[in-house]
C-alpha cells in the first residue's frame, strides 16, 4: 500500500504526463489538417519522409536512454550525487552519439530520389541539437512530469503558430519541413537549463570513457527501441523508393490519424514506467499487480480505438485530412488493429520483460520482428501502394505481440500468471468504478 505523499505524487505526475499528450493531440489536430490542406497529397508525403529522417536522427542519439537513464534514475532512490552522475554521463553519451547522427544525415542526403538537400538539413541540425539536449528521461525518473510538460508544450505550441504564420502552400514545403526542428531544439534547451538551474544538476562532468561505457551498455534499450522507430517511420521511406510521395502522403495521413489518438494511452505508459521499475526492486507481486491492470486498461481502451477507426474510416479521413486524402481511408481500415497490438506489445514491453531485467530479449525479438517487417514492407508495398504498407505493419505486430506473450510464459510463469489474474479482474472493477459514479450523479 503506498504511503499518501506517493499516491499524491503519483496522480500529480499522471496529471502533468496527461496534460502534456493531450496539448499534443490538440496541437496535431489543429496542424495536420492545414498541412494536408496546404500541401496536398505529395508534398505531404515530402513532409512525411522529413519526419521519418528525423526520428531516425532522434532514435541513434536517444540510444535507450528514455528507458535505460530513467529505469537507473528511479532506482537512484533520490542519492542526488548519484543522479547528478547518471545526468551528466548521458549528456556526455548523446552528444557523442550526435556525430554518427550527423553522418546519418549527410549519408540520406546524397541518395538517389531524397528530395533536395533544403528539405533535409535545417531540420535535420536542429533536431540534433534538440535531441542531444533533451533531458526528459531525467523528468521521467524523477517523477517530475509538471516541468517536462511545461517546456514541451511551449514548443509545441511554437512550431504549430509558425506553422500557420509562413506555410501556405506547396511552395512552402521546404518551410513546414525546417518547422520540424524548431520545436525539438526550443523544448531541449528550455529542459537542459530547467535541469541544470532548478533541478542543480551541479557542474558538467564530462567523461568520455563513462559515457562510451553507457553506450555499450544500453546497446540492447537501444536494440529495443529501434523497431518502435522502424514501425512508425520505415513505411514513408520505403514508399518512397518502391511508389512515390503520392502513396507516402496517403499512408502517412492515415497514420497520423491513428498514432494521434494512440498517444492518449500513453501518459499512464510514462508514468508507470518509474513505478514499475522502483516496485520491482522490492516486490514482484506488487509489481505484477501494478503492470496487470494497467495491460487491461490497455485492452480497454485499444478496442474502442478500432471499433471507431474501421467503422468510421471514411469520414474521419475526409474530415481531419480534406477531400483529396479519400484513398487514405482503406488504409486506415487496415490499420484500425494497430492500437491493440502496439499497445499490448509495448505494454509487455516496457512494463513487463524490461522491469522483469530481460533487456536482452527484448533487443532480440524486436530485432527479429524488424527483419520480418522490413522484408513484409519491400513486398507489400510495391504490390499495393499504401496499403500494403499498413498490411505490413499490423502482421509484423502480431507477431510482436505473440513472441513476448510465448517468451513470458516460458520464463516468468509466476510474474505473468500473478498479472493476467489482475488483467480478468480489472474490467469488472472499472465497470464498479463507473457503476458507482453513475449512482453518486443520479443522487446528487
Amino acid at each position: 500500500m503506498p504511503d499518501p505523499s506517493s499516491a499524491k505524487g503519483f496522480l500529480r505526475n499522471l496529471a502533468s504526463t496527461t496534460v502534456f499528450q493531450a496539448s499534443g493531440y490538440i496541437l496535431a489536430l489543429i496542424n495536420v489538417p492545414y498541412l494536408t490542406r496546404m500541401l496536398g497529397v505529395a508534398d505531404y508525403g515530402v513532409l512525411a519522409f522529413v519526419i521519418s529522417i528525423n526520428a531516425y536522427l532522434f532514435l541513434v542519439i536517444d540510444w535507450g536512454f528514455s528507458l535505460g537513464s530513467t529505469r537507473d534514475i528511479a532506482q537512484a532512490n533520490g542519492d542526488i550525487a548519484t543522479i547528478r552522475r547518471i545526468f551528466w554521463q548521458t549528456m556526455a553519451a548523446k552528444a557523442l552519439l550526435s556525430l554518427g547522427a550527423t553522418l546519418v544525415l549527410i549519408a540520406v542526403i546524397g541518395l538517389h530520389r531524397v528530395p533536395s538537400p533544403i528539405y533535409l538539413l535545417l531540420p535535420g541540425i536542429l533536431n540534433i541539437v534538440g535531441a542531444v539536449f533533451s533531458v526528459d528521461w531525467l523528468m521521467q525518473g524523477l517523477e517530475r512530469m509538471a516541468l517536462f510538460t511545461l517546456y514541451s508544450v511551449g514548443g509545441r505550441a511554437l512550431g504549430v503558430v509558425l506553422t500557420f504564420v509562413l506555410v501556405h502552400g506547396p511552395a512552402d514545403t521546404w518551410i513546414a519541413c525546417a518547422l520540424q526542428g524548431v520545436g525539438s531544439i526550443a523544448g531541449g534547451l528550455a529542459g537542459f537549463f530547467i535541469a541544470c538551474r532548478v533541478l542543480d544538476m551541479g557542474k558538467p562532468q564530462l567523461h568520455i570513457g563513462a559515457a562510451a561505457r553507457q553506450i555499450w551498455d544500453y546497446r540492447h534499450y537501444f536494440l529495443s527501441q529501434s523497431s518502435w522507430i522502424a514501425y512508425s517511420t520505415a513505411a514513408p521511406l520505403f514508399l518512397t523508393f518502391a511508389s512515390g510521395a503520392t502513396a507516402v502522403g496517403l499512408f502517412a495521413g492515415a497514420d497520423r490519424i491513428a498514432r494521434i489518438v494512440m498517444a492518449l494511452i500513453v501518459p499512464l505508459s510514462m508514468v508507470m514506467y518509474p513505478r514499475v521499475n522502483a516496485l520491482m526492486a522490492r516486490s514482484r507481486e506488487a509489481a505484477a499487480r501494478v503492470a496487470g491492470p494497467f495491460l487491461a486498461v490497455q485492452i480497454m481502451f485499444a478496442l474502442l480505438l478500432t471499433v471507431v477507426f474501421f467503422f468510421g474510416a471514411v469520414p474521419i479521413v475526409t474530415l481531419v485530412l480534406g477531400p483529396r486524402f479519400s484513398e487514405s481511408a482503406e488504409v486506415l481500415r487496415w490499420l484500425s488493429a494497430l492500437p491493440l497490438l502496439t499497445g499490448v506489445a509495448g505494454t509487455l514491453s516496457r512494463q513487463f520483460l524490461i522491469p522483469l531485467g530481460w533487456n536482452r530479449a527484448v533487443s532480440r525479438i524486436t530485432l527479429v520482428c524488424t527483419a520480418i517487417y522490413l522484408v513484409l514492407l519491400a513486398v507489400f508495398c510495391r504490390a499495393l501502394g499504401a496499403p500494403g504498407a499498413a498490411i505490413a505493419l499490423i502482421l509484423t505486430e502480431a507477431i510482436h505481440c505473440a513472441a513476448f506473450l510465448i517468451f513470458l510464459y516460458r520464463n516468468e510463469r509466476v510474474f505473468t500468471t500473478n498479472a493476467f489474474r489482475a488483467v480478468t479482474k480489472t474490467p469488472r472493477q472499472v465497470v464498479d468504478v463507473f457503476g458507482s459514479l453513475v449512482v453518486r450523479l443520479r443522487s446528487s
